[in-house]
C-alpha cells in the first residue's frame, strides 16, 4: 500500500475508493485496534474497506473528510509499548 505523509499524519486514502451519491451521515468509520473499518451505504451500492495497519492506531488522531465522493482518512500511529531487553553477560 502507498503511503504519503502529512504532519506526521498516515494518509490511508490509496485503500478508500470513490463513493459518488453517499451523504456524509452515511459514512461511518470505526478504529479496532490495528484495523480501519470504513462503511457506507447509498440506495443500492455499499461500500467496505478494511485497512490493516501493522501498528496501533492512535484512536484520538483519526480524521476524515469527504468531498465530492471522494473520503480521505489521516491518523497517527500508537508507539508501541516494546519491551527494550536485556542484554545479559554470561558468567
Amino acid at each position: 500500500m502507498a503511503k504519503s505523509f502529512d504532519e506526521n499524519l498516515m494518509s490511508a486514502t490509496p485503500s478508500v475508493r470513490e463513493m459518488p451519491g453517499v451523504e456524509k451521515k452515511d459514512i461511518k468509520i470505526e478504529v479496532l485496534g490495528r484495523t480501519v473499518n470504513i462503511d457506507a451505504e447509498h440506495d443500492d451500492r455499499k461500500y467496505h474497506t478494511k485497512i490493516p495497519i501493522k501498528q496501533k492506531v492512535d484512536e484520538n488522531s483519526v480524521k476524515a473528510t469527504y468531498d465530492n465522493g471522494l473520503l480521505e482518512v489521516k491518523f497517527k500511529l500508537k508507539e508501541e509499548d516494546r519491551p527494550k531487553g536485556k542484554i545479559v553477560s554470561v558468567e
